[in-house]
């Protein structure tokens, strides 16, 4: 059975593959790890975003995110829930 998106995403920011490199509110620059190599991914506000994934090169600038684009935003999340309840955060 294939991984969704989502559980994709998930996965990897639990497996701590997700470095985010810069970031202004909701819009955010990272890299993803996978097997095969890093991705780089830009998500921005409006809700579309970049990869350099295979997904990303056909659905890149739409509001539908990549495993990758989602990874990012699910990291960002972690890492501000991480410093509203005083944890560290390893995915920044």
């Amino acid at each position: 059975m294939t991984e969704t998106r989502v559980k994709k995403a998930q996965r990897l920011v639990d497996e701590e593959r997700i470095t985010i490199l810069w970031r202004n509110g909701r819009d955010a620059e990272g890299t993803v790890r996978e097997k095969e190599g890093y991705y780089h991914t830009i998500v921005f506000n409006s809700g579309h975003f970049l990869c350099t994934c295979p997904w990303g090169t056909d659905h890149s600038f739409t509001d539908n995110l990549c495993a990758h684009a989602l990874a990012i935003q699910l990291a960002m999340e972690k890492g501000e829930r991480a410093c509203l309840t005083g944890e560290r955060s390893t995915t920044s």
